[in-house]
C-alpha cells in the first residue's frame, strides 16, 4: 500500500464533494487540506494527487497577466480624452481670477 502523502498547496472539495481543485478555482467550496497537511493514501490516489499537489491539467494555478513583459494595451498610455485633460497651474490662476 502507498504511503500517505503531504500536502503542498491548499486544496478544496467542490461543492458536491466529488473533486478536488486549487484554492483558486471558482469551484472551491470545502477546504480539504493545507500545505503540511496529511492525505490519506487512497485519496491522493483517487484524485491522482502528485507530490502533494493536482496534475498540472487539473490545477488552476495563478496565471500571469497576458500582457507581462510586452507592449501596453491600447487603451494605455495614450493621451487622456479634452474632458479629463488636467489645466496648467496657469489656466487655474486664470480660472481664479488671476495670479494672487
Amino acid at each position: 500500500m502507498p504511503a500517505n502523502m503531504i500536502a503542498a498547496q491548499r486544496l478544496y472539495f467542490t461543492a458536491d464533494k466529488k473533486k478536488l481543485v486549487a484554492e483558486n478555482s471558482k469551484d472551491a467550496a470545502f477546504l480539504y487540506v493545507a500545505p503540511g497537511d496529511e492525505i490519506p493514501a487512497d485519496v491522493a490516489e483517487r484524485f491522482k494527487l502528485k507530490d502533494g499537489k493536482l496534475p498540472t491539467s487539473t490545477a488552476k494555478e495563478s496565471k500571469e497577466p497576458e500582457n507581462k513583459g510586452g507592449k501596453a494595451p491600447a487603451n494605455k498610455g495614450g493621451k487622456a480624452p479634452a474632458n479629463k485633460e488636467q489645466a496648467s497651474p496657469a489656466d487655474k490662476a486664470d480660472a481664479e481670477g488671476g495670479a494672487k
